[in-house]
């Protein structure tokens, strides 16, 4: 299926979202020319694949940009090829307040660019590790469940229209499993308002329920996607389950009876993708 492709002027008004969009697909085209395996993960997963499927979002963007490095972009040469990258052509700097962050400013917005590592931790207190190039190093994040990402991936097309020109974008992101492996980890030890709503809008917007279905109980053998299943159910079991209140507070629903109709919606929604295994 051929989508229109979106027109950056007239679907994205100026905005800091915007002007962190259009860098991330930057970030994007210029690592791809490098062969970096890269994945894009985060709260723009919702935004993108719901772009992808119907030219539009009503996601909201999010202000910084989160790209996991995989086994062969640690390799030593690509080190130095991305610390390279990041400074020239990209013209990021080394954020002050973070190691692994690396700023630029865009039309006075300031984008943000997470460098990420799906490595598992050693220590709990052991979140960043550094690695080496020949030449230079980077500083990456360690995810919360990324270590078992594997294969749950998949690639995704954009295409954007600025003025008469029209350039199509390749992204790699997290597949449905991958998404809800990586968001439901990072939701229980942070326990952040955004991402629990960002499993909803995925569930809901994103992809096809009986896709997400079927796709997790395809792959529910594996440990890692097993205890997603659980921590779904768990999690989103009654109106008044925690992760559901969350949702609530992301959206700012204030309404007792507005909150109890999406409650029910929420619960509705998250039902229709676990899988029914005894």
């Amino acid at each position: 299926m051929t989508l229109q492709a979106i027109d950056i002027t007239k679907d994205f008004p100026e905005s800091r979202e915007r002007a962190v969009l259009l860098e991330m697909l930057k970030v994007i085209r210029v690592l791809k020319a490098e062969g970096i395996d890269a994945v894009i993960c985060g709260g723009w997963v919702p935004f993108l694949k719901e772009l992808a499927r119907d030219s539009r979002s009503t996601h909201m963007m999010s202000f910084d940009i989160d790209v996991l490095l995989r086994a062969k972009a640690r390799e030593r040469e690509s080190i130095d090829r991305i610390k390279h990258l990041i400074s020239t052509p990209l013209d990021f700097k080394l954020s002050k307040t973070a190691s692994f962050t690396y700023e630029k400013t865009v039309d006075g917005n300031l984008v943000q660019l997470d460098l990420l590592a799906d490595l598992p931790r050693l220590r709990e207190d052991e979140s960043v590790l550094k690695f080496y190039g020949s030449e230079t190093s980077l500083e990456l994040c360690l995810v919360d469940g990324a270590e078992d990402l594997n294969d749950h991936v998949e690639t995704i097309y954009i295409s954007c229209r600025e003025g008469e020109e029209v350039e199509t974008f390749e992204l790699t992101v997290p597949d449905c499993v991958g998404f809800l492996m990586l968001k439901t980890a990072v939701c229980k030890f942070r326990e952040k308002p955004k991402d629990s709503y960002d499993i909803y809008y995925y569930c809901r917007y994103s992809e096809e329920p009986s896709v997400i279905r079927q796709r997790l109980a395809e792959f529910a053998a594996e440990p890692a996607v097993g205890a997603t299943i659980n921590s779904l159910k768990t999690n989103f079991s009654h109106e008044d389950s925690k992760w559901v209140e969350m949702v609530l507070d992301h959206m700012e629903i204030t309404d007792a009876n507005d909150r109890d109709q999406e409650a029910r919606l929420i619960l509705r929604t998250i039902g229709q993708v676990i899988p029914l295994i005894p």
